[in-house]
C-alpha cells in the first residue's frame, strides 16, 4: 500500500510541475499496484491535459464511483460537477450535464459544508443561462471560498461574477472583478492549472462580450502564452476562437481565418462540443468575405443553436433575403428580452435589415434599444455601433445630423481606424455627402475602399466601387489587385459569363442556385468596376490575351 501511495504522490508532483506525460506514467503505475479512486482521478486529469478527453472522462467517472463507494462525498461531488460541464464541452450533451449536476447536489445534501460545496456551486453557476442567477450562485461560492480560505475557488468565482455583471451591462463592475481574478492567476496565487485555464476562458468571453478590444487583446496574449507554457490545448483553442473574433473585428481577416481554423482542428481532437463556437465565427467571417456558399456549408446543421442567429441573418441579408434575416433576428431577440449585451450585435444587424426592408420606424425603435445598451455599457465599440445606426436612420429619413453621428462613431473608433466597422462608417459618410459635397464624398469613399480591399471585404469593396462610379470617380485597381479581389468561385463565374452563359446555365454548371450566381455576378462587376456582363466578358478576354502574351 505504501508503494502505491508513493507512486500516487509522484504523480501529483508531476501534475504540479505540469509534466503531464510523467503524471500519466506514475498514475498508471499506481493502478497496477492498486485500483484506487485517487489514482484514477489523477490519471484522468493527466489525460485531460494531454487532450485525450474521452479516456479522461472514463477514468474520472471511475474515480467518482470509487470516491462515492468510499464515502469520500466531497471529492465525489466535486468530480460529478466537473463531469457535468465536460458533457457539454465534449458532446454538447445538456441532458447528461443536468444529470451529473443532479448527482452532485444530491451528494451535497448528505455531507457537511466544505470548500467542495463551493466548487459544485461555481461549476453550476458557470453553466447558467441567466446572468442574474449566475451572479447570485457565484456570490454564494465566493462566500464559501473565503470561509475556507480557498484562493483557487475565490478567483474562479470572481471571474464568473465579472462575466455575469458584464452580461448585465455593468461593464465597470464586471471588469473590476475580472481584473482582480486575473491578478490571482498571473501572480501565481492560483495553484491549480485547470482553475487558471478556466479563469482565462471566462475572462476572454467577458472581454469579447463587452466589446473591449484592447483588454481582449491583452488577455488573449497572456492566455496563449500560458497555454504554450503548460501545453494546454483546450485553452489554446478557446483563446484562438476569441482571438479570431478580435482579429476579424479589427480588420485582420487573414489572421482571423487562420486562428479560427486552428481552433476548429484542435477541438476536433478534443472538446468537440466547443468547436461550434469557432465554426460559427468562421461562418460569420465567410459572409463578410463574400464567400456565401462556404458560410452556408459551415452553418448547416446548426440552425437550432441560438449563437448561429447572427451569422445566419447576415448570410440571408447578403443574399437579399431580408424577410428571412428579420425573422431569425427577431426570434433570437424574443427568446430573452432582458437587458443584456448579448442583444447588441443582433440589434445592430436588425437595423440594417429593417432599412433594407423599407421599415424605418421599426429600425428607429431598434436603434433606441441599441443606444440604451451602448450608454449603459460605455463601451467604445457599442457606442460607435449606436452612432452608426443613428446616422443611418437620419440619412434614410433625410434628417440633419447624420454626418455628426458618423463622425462621433469614428471618434469612438480612434484606435481602430483600420477596422471593418470604421470603413463602413466612412462609406456611410461618402453616401451622405454624395449630393452636397462631391469632393468630400469621393475622399471618404476612397478611404473606405482602401480599407475594405486591405481587409478582404469584397462585398463592401464592390459597393464602394459602385458609389465611386456613380460619382464619376471609379477607382480601378491594377491587374494583380483585381485578380486578388475575386474569390476562386467568382473567377469561375466570370469565365462562364465571358462564354455568354446565362445565370441559369451557370447555376446548372456549378450546381448552385440562380440566385447565388446572380450574387456572384454582382460581386464581380462591383469589384472590377464594370457596368454589365458585356464589359465583364471583354475584361476576361483582354486579361486572357495579356496572360498568353506574358507567357
Amino acid at each position: 500500500m505504501n508503494g502505491s501511495y508513493d507512486v500516487i504522490s509522484a504523480g501529483h508532483s508531476a501534475l504540479r510541475n505540469a509534466n503531464w506525460l510523467e503524471a500519466k506514467k506514475q498514475f498508471e503505475n499506481a493502478l497496477k499496484e492498486s485500483d484506487s479512486p485517487e489514482a484514477r482521478d489523477g490519471l484522468g486529469l493527466a489525460l485531460w491535459w494531454l487532450n485525450d478527453i474521452s479516456n479522461s472522462h472514463e477514468q474520472r467517472t471511475l474515480a467518482y464511483l470509487g470516491y462515492k463507494a468510499n464515502r469520500d462525498l466531497p471529492q465525489a461531488a466535486r468530480l460529478a460537477a466537473w463531469l457535468a460541464r465536460e458533457q457539454v464541452f465534449l458532446r454538447a450533451n445538456v441532458s447528461a450535464m443536468n444529470g451529473w449536476f443532479a448527482r452532485a447536489f444530491r451528494l451535497l445534501e448528505e455531507m457537511q459544508p466544505c470548500a467542495e460545496t463551493g466548487w459544485v456551486k461555481i461549476y453550476h453557476a458557470s453553466m447558467m443561462a441567466s446572468p442574474q442567477d449566475k451572479e447570485r450562485e457565484a456570490h454564494e461560492s465566493i462566500g464559501i471560498a473565503r470561509k475556507y480560505h480557498n484562493p483557487d475557488l475565490e478567483t474562479f468565482s470572481l471571474a464568473v461574477i465579472g462575466s455575469a455583471l458584464v452580461s448585465q451591462t455593468k461593464i465597470k463592475e464586471g471588469m473590476d472583478a475580472i481584473d482582480e481574478a486575473m491578478t490571482g492567476v498571473i501572480s501565481g496565487e492560483v495553484k491549480d492549472y485547470f482553475v487558471a485555464s478556466e479563469t482565462f476562458c471566462v475572462t476572454l468571453s467577458a472581454c469579447e462580450l463587452a466589446g473591449d478590444l484592447v483588454r481582449t487583446n491583452q488577455w488573449c496574449e497572456s492566455a496563449l502564452e500560458y497555454a504554450r507554457r503548460y501545453q494546454c490545448s483546450f485553452l489554446s483553442a478557446y483563446c484562438r476562437t476569441t482571438y479570431g473574433s478580435l482579429l476579424a473585428e479589427t480588420g485582420k481577416w487573414q489572421d482571423a481565418e487562420s486562428a479560427l481554423t486552428e481552433a476548429i482542428h484542435t477541438f476536433d481532437t478534443g472538446h468537440h462540443g466547443l468547436r461550434v463556437n469557432a465554426v460559427l465565427k468562421l461562418a460569420d467571417l465567410r459572409v463578410s468575405q463574400g464567400r456565401l456558399e462556404e458560410a452556408e456549408v459551415l452553418l448547416s446543421g446548426y440552425e437550432d443553436y441560438g449563437s448561429s442567429a447572427l451569422p445566419r441573418a447576415r448570410l440571408y441579408l447578403a443574399r437579399g433575403e431580408s424577410d428571412l434575416a428579420k425573422a431569425v433576428l427577431e426570434q433570437a431577440l424574443q427568446s430573452d428580452s432582458s437587458p443584456s449585451l448579448h442583444r447588441a450585435p443582433l440589434l445592430r444587424l436588425l437595423v440594417d435589415v429593417l432599412l433594407a426592408s423599407d421599415q424605418p420606424e421599426a429600425a428607429r425603435r431598434t436603434v433606441d434599444e441599441l443606444v440604451t445598451l451602448s450608454q449603459l455599457s460605455r463601451s467604445n465599440l457599442f457606442l460607435a455601433q449606436a452612432e452608426l445606426a443613428m446616422g443611418q436612420i437620419s440619412r434614410y429619413a433625410g434628417e440633419d445630423g447624420a454626418i455628426s453621428h458618423f463622425r462621433n462613431a469614428l471618434e469612438h473608433l480612434d484606435v481602430h481606424q483600420g477596422s471593418v466597422l470604421a470603413c463602413r462608417v466612412k462609406l456611410e459618410l461618402a453616401r451622405t455627402l454624395k449630393d452636397s459635397d462631391r469632393a468630400g464624398a469621393i475622399t471618404w469613399a476612397k478611404a473606405a475602399l482602401a480599407g475594405f480591399q486591405r481587409i478582404g471585404a469584397s462585398h463592401d469593396a464592390g459597393e464602394t466601387n459602385q458609389l465611386l462610379r456613380e460619382m464619376g470617380a471609379t477607382v480601378k485597381p491594377n491587374v494583380r489587385e483585381q485578380d486578388s479581389l475575386l474569390t476562386a468561385r467568382e473567377a469561375e463565374v466570370l469565365e462562364l459569363v465571358s462564354r455568354g452563359l446565362s445565370n441559369r446555365e451557370i447555376a446548372s454548371r456549378l450546381v448552385v442556385s440562380a440566385k447565388t450566381v446572380e450574387h456572384h455576378v454582382s460581386q464581380v462587376l462591383g469589384k472590377l468596376g464594370l457596368r454589365n456582363r458585356a464589359e465583364a466578358a471583354a475584361y476576361f478576354l483582354s486579361q486572357s490575351e495579356k496572360d498568353r502574351g506574358s507567357g
